[in-house]
């Protein structure tokens, strides 16, 4: 039986999206206003505007790929959409649709580049890498659309992927570029093959599409879409989970081609497969392999992760592999999703902690050049900068979750959840209440609820029919607000302040509780705390080159050598 996990997706996307106003894009980032997440988040949407090329049709040129990069764009832009209100310009979208359509049209449904576009012939080829892009990008626009087009080609693709995997799980990518139309790409990363019976790695094609398959089954209820990503999980749970938990000897070889980000990407296929289905081995196994195997090998404790897994294609002078930003957002977003569902809530300390001391200060700033002012990418230095748009992209893509899912809100309908939490501690704002984060020589977060009814409640895609009215007469003991406080923070330093006098502290693990009486005062709530300095080294693989990061709290302060991202400040 099938446990979905519709309500809690659409919920928090519902509610989330409810939150704010749709000002203009530009405006919004040139305001500088906005809280630390939310502007980042601001200003990679406006850079993957700037990505769009007027002058060969919108196309997003300049990346990996532009059918690739197109799907990237639709995904991280419609999330986006879907976290603030703020809505892609009408030109824009109409061009890119055109773009798209253009991209998909042949009988796999698969995005690929095509000479109807003005695209070198060179780089026309079937790339078994962008199944996922093709499927978020379905399913994204079933999502925020309510798209027909979508819902019929992405049921195409599920049933051409479903025809094309054999007996032991591989693929057979030289059938599927003869069905899409094109020649199979020469990059060994997305088409290794291995003999029936052997060890093989395709988390770069079939793996990484685990998740956008589930979400396409979350949106449309396309049972076959839920049976390919079973068969497709069965198969990469024996090829790429060791018991252990650690990462795979196999994908660790010096001479063996793989993906950092698709590896990622195929541990979050697992782990949603696992939440929605409701089979614990995938949840159990993927949460064995993040607490016993990411951290060192796939990536550091401020953040750094290798493009390369395995053997270093690409490396920087000192010979260490160069970093991509976008598998430090999927290890933060599995952190997220093995966090609130199954209340491992000591991993939203790494959540945070990946955010403030690698994704917002390795955000480019460069007013001079759109293309490159709020991006992330590949980089050489392993505490610099890259701009590369699918990169980017990815990286929005998570912090759109991150912000939709810093608080939690109650849900109506039986059975009633009468509290709220504050998971993250990054500014929010919606219905319940609005959330404040400060950093000085202290951290103080403000929690400020506001005066509600039963018009305030949004409404909740699919629970059209869960009653719209206030939980009524709540115990007077009843719990209805819980807020996280980090567990590097010192507990006899922490202090939860109303109006200018101190509330009890009602500890419930890592969380605070706040009574109704305190929650319905309508008067600001504060949460204080210290933000204590450490020290941590960071050594490279290759070159051993060591990196003295000091700490105030969850962010990097200075760098012993100095470094891009990181300016010296007391």
């Amino acid at each position: 039986m099938v446990t979905s996990r519709r309500t809690f997706v659409q919920q928090i996307t519902a509610l989330a999206g409810a939150s704010f106003c749709g000002r203009g894009l530009l405006a919004e980032v040139d305001s500088g206003k906005s809280e630390p997440l939310r502007h980042a988040m601001d200003r990679a949407a406006a850079c993957c505007l700037a990505w769009l090329n007027p002058e060969q049709q919108f196309l997003p040129t300049g990346g990996y790929e532009i059918a690739h990069d197109t799907g990237r764009w639709w995904d991280a832009m419609l999330r986006y959409e879907g976290a603030t209100g703020v809505r892609i310009p009408a030109p824009i979208e109409e061009a890119m649709i055109k773009n798209l359509k253009t991209l998909t049209d042949n009988p796999a449904a698969l995005l690929m580049n095509t000479n109807r576009l003005p695209i070198p012939a060179e780089k026309i080829k079937v790339n078994p890498h962008n199944l996922r892009e093709s499927m978020l990008t379905y399913t994204a626009l079933v999502n925020f659309r309510k798209d027909d087009w979508a819902v019929k080609q992405g049921r195409k693709l599920v049933e051409v992927m479903g025809s094309l995997l054999e007996p032991d799980g591989q693929m057979d990518y030289e059938k599927l570029a003869a069905l899409a139309g094109g020649p199979l790409t020469t990059d060994p990363l997305p088409t290794q093959r291995s003999p029936a019976g052997e060890w093989f790695n395709a988390t770069a094609s079939t793996g990484r599409a685990i998740e956008p398959i589930v979400s396409f089954y979350e949106a449309t209820d396309h049972a076959p879409a839920l049976e390919l990503a079973k068969r497709l999980a069965e198969v990469h749970m024996r090829q790429v989970i060791d018991s252990s938990g650690k990462v795979r000897a196999e994908l660790r070889d010096p001479s063996h081609v793989g993906h950092t980000h698709s590896y990622c990407g195929t541990l979050r296929g697992l782990l949603l497969y696992g939440i929605v289905s409701g089979e614990r081995q995938y949840v159990d196994a993927v949460e064995s392999t993040y607490r016993n195997g990411l951290w060192g090998t796939s990536i550091s404790h401020s953040g750094w992760t290798p493009h390369d897994q395995g053997k270093s294609r690409f490396h920087n002078q000192d010979g260490d592999p160069i970093g991509e930003h976008a598998s430090c957002g999927d290890i933060a977003q599995i952190a997220l999703w093995l966090a609130l569902p199954f209340g491992q809530t000591d991993l939203l300390d790494d959540v945070e902690r990946l955010v403030r001391a690698r994704l917002l200060p390795s955000q480019i700033v460069d007013e001079k050049n759109p293309r490159r002012d709020g991006a992330w990418g590949v980089y050489s230095h392993p505490f610099g900068y890259g701009a590369i748009l699918d990169v980017f992209a990815a990286v929005l893509h998570s912090l759109t979750a991150i912000h939709m899912q810093s608080v939690w809100e109650p849900s109506f309908g039986p059975p009633r959840v009468r509290v709220a939490a504050v998971h993250l501690h990054f500014e929010a704002d919606n219905w319940l209440f609005t959330v404040q984060s400060k950093r000085g020589s202290e951290a103080s977060l403000v929690v400020t609820p506001k005066r509600i009814d039963s018009s305030a409640i949004p409404s909740i895609p699919g629970l059209e029919d869960a009653p719209k009215q206030l939980p009524s007469k709540p115990a007077d003991d009843e719990v209805w607000l819980r807020i996280r406080v980090p567990s590097w923070a010192t507990r006899e330093k922490v202090r939860l302040e109303m109006d200018g006098k101190s509330l009890p502290l009602r500890w419930e693990g890592s969380y605070l509780q706040v009574s109704k009486k305190e929650f319905e005062a309508r008067v600001p709530i504060t949460l204080r705390y210290d933000l204590p300095a450490r020290q941590t080294v960071e050594e490279m693989p290759v070159s051993h080159n060591k990196f003295n990061l000091t700490w105030k709290g969850d962010e990097v302060v200075s760098c012993d050598p100095k470094v891009p991202i990181y300016p010296a400040r007391a």
